[in-house]
């Protein structure tokens, strides 16, 4: 993103605004975008000169004191009059901020390209991007140098960590980045990964943003922590040019106030993680790949997941069912007729979720973690049906409720975490790796 773009702190861009549809009829005001909270463009005066009409605007086009052009994508509008001014402002809250250039809209093909830094990716994959090197005095064997040094253009894309072709038009790329800035009295240096996000074919920033979706939701479960975007730059290719030529594309940003976005300063507390880059180096590419081309009807099962990570307070019986839904939605979605003839297992429809989690469990038994879990399935059982319908506790006595609820939560929801693996293509032995090379406390 621009050096003068800092998303933790507040940016203010005055200008004439203006619909497509009317060039002409121009506007002043001031756009504010507020950190991690919202977009508001607040105008002197109105597009059609009717202050009270709501109509919501697909887009608004900006042209701003510093010479930025601005597109303002899904703006909702309120309006406020004071008799005394003798004028109205209008406002607009705004779902995307785009600094660069008009577009047409977010489902605009073109060829785009993105560039996307997520805070937890530096700490998930280092970048390795600083070579350091000391030097010792021969006599007191003191280090008596430090040099840091690294490159500013890489050549045959040593910057590349790794490369992955997720279908036939997308590429998702990780790669290390250095942003240099200060003075000479006290130059600061940055090391940072992120991906990068090619596309063969026109799409659109829908596409983009898509993408970058479903490789936060990789990250989030990698991470076991809720991560989301702090960079998204867009650039577009205007003419016939090489790929890594950027100064030849036309530079986008873009800014949605996710109010979930982590700040970019550094973070060095210690990072709890399923599983790092490191860990599953050997069959990441595979192992994102079959993330990118998951069913569609696999995202209900993998948004639960991705809700059980959340971290919170206070604990509630919403919460198992979260986890217990999911694992039975799994079930029922991706164990066919044919895994239940090879099983001896009554017809689909009249399967117990007594049954169903004896299987899964059985499936996973050569994983340690599902090994010492020793999972209750009476109470699991009992607590699913009670939490779900209410029924007299006297019927369902082995309901769990409280730290015993949570830790019987937890335990299962090592199941679907093993089910999702497994789903994805990594086999039970490798799963057990990912455990044992886990520092995150998961029982």
């Amino acid at each position: 993103m621009s050096k003068d773009i800092n998303l933790d702190k507040k940016l203010e861009y005055k200008g004439y605004w203006y619909l497509p549809s009317t060039p002409n009829v121009k506007v002043a005001g001031i756009l504010t975008y507020y950190p991690n909270e919202k977009i508001i463009l607040e105008l002197i005066g109105s597009f059609n000169g009717d202050m009270f009409d709501n109509n919501q605007e697909n887009i608004i086009y900006g042209n701003t004191s510093d010479a930025k052009s601005i597109t303002l994508i899904k703006c909702f509008k309120s309006t406020s009059l004071n008799f005394s001014a003798g004028f109205p402002i209008v406002r607009y809250k705004c779902d995307y901020l785009l600094i660069g250039k008009h577009i047409g809209g977010l489902d605009e093909k073109r060829q785009y390209s993105a560039n996307i830094r997520i805070p937890e990716l530096s700490y998930w994959c280092h970048p390795e991007a600083l070579q350091t090197r000391l030097s010792f005095d021969k006599n007191s064997k003191q280090i008596s140098q430090i040099s840091i040094s690294f490159h500013t253009k890489h050549e045959n894309n040593k910057d590349i960590i790794c490369n992955v072709q997720v279908n036939d038009n997308t590429s998702i790329i990780l790669r290390k980045g250095i942003d240099y800035t200060g003075i000479s009295l006290t130059p600061q240096i940055e090391q940072y990964t992120y991906i990068k996000i090619l596309k063969r074919n026109k799409s659109s920033i829908i596409d983009l943003l898509a993408d970058i979706r479903t490789f936060e939701y990789f990250l989030t479960f990698a991470t076991f922590d809720i991560v989301k975007s702090s960079d998204i730059t867009i650039f577009e290719k205007e003419t016939d040019i090489q790929e890594d030529e950027e100064s030849q594309y036309t530079i986008i940003n873009l800014i949605h106030p996710f109010t979930e976005r982590k700040s970019i300063h550094n973070d060095d507390r210690i990072h709890y993680y399923l599983f790092n880059y490191l860990s599953i180096k050997d069959f990441y590419a595979e192992m994102l790949k079959k993330w990118y081309n998951i069913p569609d009807d696999l995202y209900p099962i993998r948004s639960h997941l991705i809700n059980s990570i959340k971290k919170q307070e206070l604990y509630s019986s919403v919460d198992f069912l979260i986890v217990i839904q999911a694992i039975e939605g799994f079930w029922w979605r991706f164990r066919d007729e044919s895994y239940h003839e090879k099983k001896s297992i009554s017809t689909k429809n009249k399967t117990s979720l007594k049954t169903l989690l004896n299987e899964l469990i059985a499936e996973f038994k050569d994983i340690e973690l599902i090994a010492i879990a020793n999972i209750n399935i009476a109470a699991v059982v009992d607590s699913r049906h009670y939490y779900s319908h209410f029924l007299p506790k006297c019927n369902k006595p082995k309901t769990l409720d409280g730290i015993e609820l949570l830790k019987e939560s937890r335990k299962i929801r090592v199941l679907l975490i093993c089910c999702i693996l497994s789903f994805i293509g990594i086999q039970n032995y490798q799963i057990n790796t990912i455990f044992k090379k886990s520092n995150l406390k998961l029982l």
